[in-house]
């Protein structure tokens, strides 16, 4: 038998509203397992959180409650020593040596006579062994003669050194004129002992190798006398003890 359309109609009504109620309640349903599983999460979010409030507790109690550590005494300088004063020691006062005269004499003998044969470096002033009266004498040799005061060109000069005073004579015989031997004092020159007379420049020998020994090797060929007798003193004596 078929329905009437109220029937259909009625049927059509009751089936909408069963559809609603039926999303209705799973709507619901839904919106109660969301809440379900927020409020879950919120519980495990909370279990989880908490373990870490103790262990802030426990360093802060730890932090606070934790003896501090005294700082390590700092040692105190120990006061500087004032520096003692060392005291100086006193130099010796040094005491100028007399430097030793260079010139030296030996024995030389020649016709019986004694003389004193002198050495001395290049550039050595022989000096006035005493106050006198210089006199000063050129000799060459010339056709084997010895000539006093002569000026025979191209012929070496060789000068005779003259010391006289009251009591005694001195005559030196260097080397050759401006080649071995230079004159300071002049012929005629009143001198004082130690005053120089004539310097050594060169290294021949004494006029005396020219003249009558060509064994000589001295610079200068020196003799004393005693005056007014002209009796011969030791030459090498009289030099020795300069």
């Amino acid at each position: 038998m078929g329905l009437s359309p109220e029937a259909r109609s009625a049927l059509q009504t009751i089936g909408n509203a069963a559809v609603g109620v039926g999303l209705g309640v799973s709507v619901l349903g839904i919106a109660f397992v969301v809440s379900q599983f927020a409020a879950g999460q919120g519980s495990v979010a909370q279990a989880t959180s908490s373990p870490a409030s103790p262990a802030v507790s426990a360093a802060a109690i730890a932090l606070v409650t934790a003896t501090p550590t005294p700082p390590p005494a700092t040692a105190s300088p120990s006061p500087t020593a004032a520096p003692t004063a060392t005291p100086a020691t006193p130099t010796p006062t040094q005491v100028p040596s007399a430097t030793a005269d260079p010139m030296t004499a030996t024995a030389y003998s020649n016709s019986g006579k004694r003389y004193a044969a002198l050495r001395a470096p290049i550039g050595y002033a022989y000096t006035a062994p005493f106050a006198g009266t210089v006199t000063v004498r050129r000799y060459q040799l010339i056709d084997g003669q010895v000539r006093v005061d002569s000026i025979f060109p191209g012929l070496p000069y060789f000068p005779y050194v003259t010391l006289e005073s009251a009591d005694r004579r001195v005559i030196f015989r260097p080397g050759a004129l401006d080649v071995d031997t230079v004159l300071i004092a002049k012929d005629g020159d009143r001198v004082a002992a130690g005053a120089p007379l004539f310097k050594t420049i060169g290294e021949g020998a004494s006029s005396w190798r020219t003249f009558y020994d060509r064994g000589v090797t001295a610079n200068v060929i020196a003799s004393v006398a005693a005056l007014p007798s002209g009796a011969e003193l030791d030459p090498v004596a009289f030099f020795g003890a300069r």
